[in-house]
Parts: C-alpha cells; sequence; structure tokens
C-alpha cells in the first residue's frame, strides 16, 4: 500500500517545526514514500521542498496550514493546490494572511480562493472547538466532494469522539482520511521540539510539568503508520488517493522583467537607443562623440536589445534621474556595471569605460545569458525615498523587498535553550565566553576547542541536556528580517509568481529569500545604502 504523509510541518516555519530537509529526505526515501504533503502555516521554505521531493522521486504537495474566521469560531484548516488555479489561489491565500495583523482568513476570502483547493478538517486540529460539526458541515458545503475529514491517531490512540464523527461522515457522504501531524521527525525529537517552541514564544521550560499534548506529533515508519490504522486500510488508500489528486507544482517561469511605461509609438528598444545617444552627446557637451565611443555604445545597444534587457536599463536611469531630480547623493557605479558605456551615457554609471580600459563582456555577455546586475549606491538617509518612488511608479503590488532568514548560530542557540532551561544571568554569561568568538563555529567544534565548556558539560545532567538539545536546534531558521539592498520588480503583481507578506513603510516582503525569487524568474535591483560624504 502507498505510504504518504498528509501534514508535514518543515524548520522553514520559524521554530513551530524541527524537522530539517536534510533528515526528512533520507528519512522518507527509507520509507519508500509515495507523497508528501508540506503544510506550513506560510509558504516558507515550499521551492526547496518541492525541488528536494523530485530529486527524491517523491511527490510532493503544496499546502497551506490556516486559520479561517467562521462565525465567532477560529478554525484551523489545511488547504491543498490540487490545480495550478488552486496554487496561484494559495499563493494570494497566504500573501493575504501575511498583510492581516491577526493572520486569520475570513470566510469571504476562504469562498473567493478555493477554487482548485482540497480543504482538510483533522480531528487533532478541531477537537476542541465548538459547533464542530456545524462548522464541518459549512466546509463541506464549500468544497463539496474536494473536503475531507482528517483522522488523526497519535501513536496509534484514537479520540474519544472519532466513533461519533466517522458516522457523521458516513450520514453526510463526506470523505475520511488517515492524518498525522508531523512537526518533529521522530518520538526522541519532542523535547528538543518542545524547547524550540518556548524559545519562539518567549517562555521557560518548567521541566516538572511538561505538556505532552504533541508528544505523539512525530513522523510515523511506514509500518508504525499502517499498525495505527491496521483496522481502516481504506483510509490509508483514501489519504493517497486524495494526495496524488493534486498536481500543482511550482511553474518554471521565464524572467519577469519590468515593462518601463514608454510613449505611444516607441519601444523600449527604440527609446533606450535614443536616449543613450542623447546621454553620450550631453557627456562630451559640445563636442561630437568621437567615433569609437559611438560603434561601441552601438555594440551595447546591439547586445542589450537583443538580450531583451532594454526595460531594465530605462528603469534604473529612471530612478536615477529621479534621485538627481531630487538631490540624494548616489555612488559613481561598482563592479562589473562601470564596464558600461550605455550606462555611463544614462547617466547610472559615473565611470567612462573606454578611458578606463573597461570591457563591457564583464558585465553582459552574450554568450552567457545571465541578468545584468547594477548595484547603486544611495546615501543612507534618502535611500527608502527612492524605494517609495519605485513602488509609486511601477505599482506597490509589483515591488517587495526580499525576506532573508535568520538562523540560530551556535551563541545564538546555546543561550536560547539556556535560558528556556532557567539558568541564570551569571551561567548564560559564563556559557557564552566559552564559545570562542570566531566565524561559522558551531557547538561540537567549541566544545573540541575549549576544556572549559568540556567540564562544565561533565559537571551537571542537566548542562549535558541542555548540549544536547541545543545541538539538535542550531542552525535552524529563527527568524525573518528584510534582505539588506534587494528589491525585486515585476511587470505584474508579485503575488501571481510568489507569496508576500507585510514589510516596512509601506513596501511588501516577500515570502521567498533571494535564491528562490531568482529562480521563478523575478528581476532583482539592489539598492545599495551608504554613507556618501
Amino acid at each position: 500500500m502507498a505510504h504518504v504523509y498528509t501534514k508535514m510541518h518543515t524548520s522553514a516555519d520559524l521554530l513551530k517545526s524541527t524537522i530539517r530537509l536534510e533528515q526528512l529526505i533520507p528519512f522518507l526515501q527509507e520509507q519508500k514514500t509515495q507523497a508528501c504533503a508540506i503544510v506550513n502555516t506560510k509558504l516558507y521554505g515550499l521551492l526547496p521542498f518541492c525541488k528536494a521531493m523530485e530529486q527524491a522521486h517523491i511527490h510532493a504537495v503544496i499546502g497551506l496550514s490556516v486559520k479561517v474566521q467562521w462565525q465567532e469560531e477560529i478554525i484551523p484548516l489545511v488547504l491543498y493546490a490540487q490545480t495550478q488555479k488552486g496554487y496561484q489561489n494559495l499563493l494570494k491565500i497566504s500573501s493575504a494572511l501575511s498583510i492581516r495583523d491577526d493572520e486569520v482568513l475570513p470566510w469571504k476570502w476562504l469562498e473567493g480562493y478555493a477554487t482548485g483547493c482540497i480543504a482538510l478538517l483533522t480531528t487533532d486540529d478541531v477537537i476542541a472547538v465548538d459547533n464542530w460539526y456545524s462548522i464541518a458541515n459549512a466546509i463541506a458545503q464549500l468544497f463539496q466532494h474536494y473536503f475531507y475529514i482528517g483522522i488523526a491517531r497519535p501513536e496509534g490512540i484514537k479520540s474519544a469522539n472519532e466513533d461519533e464523527l466517522i458516522a457523521w461522515c458516513q450520514e453526510k457522504n463526506i470523505q475520511v482520511v488517515a492524518t498525522q501531524s508531523c512537526y518533529f521527525l521522530r518520538p526522541e525529537d519532542h523535547f528538543a521540539y518542545e524547547v524550540a517552541r518556548a524559545i519562539d514564544i518567549g517562555a521557560k521550560l518548567d521541566t516538572t510539568s511538561r505538556t505532552a499534548s504533541l508528544q505523539g506529533f512525530f513522523a510515523p515508519t511506514a509500518d508504525e503508520w499502517q499498525s495505527w490504522f491496521a483496522d481502516r486500510p481504506e483510509w490509508l488508500l483514501s489519504s493517497a488517493t486524495m494526495l496524488a489528486s493534486c498536481e500543482a507544482v511550482i511553474p518554471e517561469m521565464p524572467v519577469q522583467m519590468p515593462k518601463f511605461p514608454v510613449p505611444v509609438g516607441e519601444t523600449a528598444e527604440s527609446l533606450l537607443v535614443k536616449e543613450a545617444f542623447k546621454g553620450l552627446e550631453e557627456r562630451f557637451k559640445q563636442r561630437e562623440p568621437p567615433l569609437s565611443y559611438r560603434e561601441r555604445l552601438q555594440y551595447e545597444l546591439d547586445i542589450i536589445c537583443s538580450m531583451g534587457f532594454a526595460d531594465y536599463f530605462l528603469v534604473v536611469a529612471d530612478f536615477m534621474r529621479f534621485a538627481k531630480e531630487n538631490r540624494i547623493l548616489t555612488g559613481p557605479g561598482r563592479g562589473s556595471s562601470a564596464g558600461s558605456l550605455v550606462a555611463y551615457s544614462l547617466f547610472i554609471t559615473q565611470v567612462d569605460p573606454l578611458a578606463y580600459g573597461l570591457l563591457f563582456e564583464r558585465f553582459l555577455n552574450p554568450e552567457r545569458i545571465t541578468l545584468p546586475d547594477i548595484d547603486i549606491d544611495f546615501v543612507d538617509s534618502k535611500r527608502q525615498q527612492v524605494i517609495q518612488y519605485v513602488a509609486q511608479k511601477y505599482g506597490k503590488a509589483n515591488v517587495a523587498q526580499i525576506i532573508t532568514f535568520g538562523t540560530l548560530s551556535a551563541k545564538a542557540v546555546a543561550r536560547d535553550v539556556a535560558r528556556v532551561f532557567g539558568f541564570d544571568a551569571e551561567t548564560l554569561e559564563k556559557i557564552s565566553k566559552m564559545i570562542p568568538n570566531k566565524p561559522g563555529i558551531t557547538l561540537q567544534r567549541a566544545v573540541a576547542e575549549s576544556p572549559d565548556l568540556q567540564y562544565w558539560l561533565t559537571a551537571d545532567d542537566k548542562h549535558q541536556q541542555w548540549f544536547e538539545v541545543a545541538l539538535k536546534l542550531e542552525g535552524l531558521p529563527r527568524n525573518s528580517s528584510t534582505h539588506a539592498a534587494g528589491i525585486v520588480l515585476a511587470p505584474s503583481p508579485l503575488v501571481h509568481t510568489v507569496p508576500i507578506e507585510e514589510g516596512h513603510d509601506g513596501i511588501y516582503c516577500t515570502q521567498w529569500p533571494m535564491g528562490d525569487i531568482e529562480a521563478c524568474g523575478l528581476v532583482k535591483m539592489d539598492f545599495l545604502g551608504c554613507a556618501i560624504r
């Protein structure tokens, strides 16, 4: 019988799970898994998950755990993208939730985004919710035969109302599947998961009163899964059938070059040629530009236009013009872009590449198709003003900053776990001093290099337990922030391609980091802030 996982939470969900992809994939392969659904609370980590599953020849299912407002109740619900339309709707749902303060989806919004999605309501999520049957009935009416009830039996333990629920499903002709929420990989990882949750909410862990409510929410082996539902093999088959029906994938996208608004009768290419030669004449003021400059400029323009990058140069020249008109200091240009005469002629850079023998091919080479990358320095205090201009001109929905994720480094995880364990300030300081201040230091290396830390670990069983937990959590994503310079600019609303969330100063932020953004064909521009004198 096919072995599947219906509700896999990964560590990309910022301390809501401790399951790392590099540990998950070998485990799934060992269990001969046919399908696995990611159901994080945001679409964090989705692209790496799908790529890893593809490489492992496991069917990846795109899912999302949401909270839905139904009358006075907040309902935990899992949505799966069954079709490409469903995937597009999950992008919108995740984005909509992330820009709401309460991160709860209004019922009307669920109605609007239900197409192409499967809804799963599971016993482990709503066991304490009042009006359970009324809620399930409302979801069933909305999703029709794309609605499933999930029966959870963590560690093989049935819920008290399982029989009653099954009778109701049979009466209403609602499909039932076996399901299991996976927040940590194996039973021995439960305590580390508890500590991760405590770090996330800023709590201390009283070891005498630990909650066991989630102790069974690990990823079962194929044998465990079969034994838990030995009396209901049809539910196991239904789970596999449900996930197999989800055919949505993250589409491969061509380069999505932002579009510069051109006058009627012009194209981006014709306008770029006109502006570039006009700018070159301005550079030489009263003199005719030498033939070598005109030939070099035409050569560069031919390459730029043939590669489809005319809009890119016009966009960059436009916000540089805005900066100049608003007396915002900019840098002279950096990196390989200084080798472009087109950039010099458009007043994007201030370096004459012919005067210094700089090669254009170091910047753009038709034999090596890469996106242009012009890094622009703006004075720190005015950088945001330029970004706001870009968002206003090209549309707020088309512009976003790029997310980055901070991880639990050796020192950070040591400190955070020690705080959860209730260690006093003096001990926290002592632990920090015993971990060397070296770039890329790990806990294992710290122990190997610090005799004081080795001795401290052997002095108390609690110290050893602290170390074991810290090792399990080291390197997990801890928090999100924004990329120091990267701005993504698209020709249409970003939510058609990537999920977004609330950012700063009215500018959205992507839910995917820079590598994933570029893999989706989106164009990044670097607005670097610096203290220009």
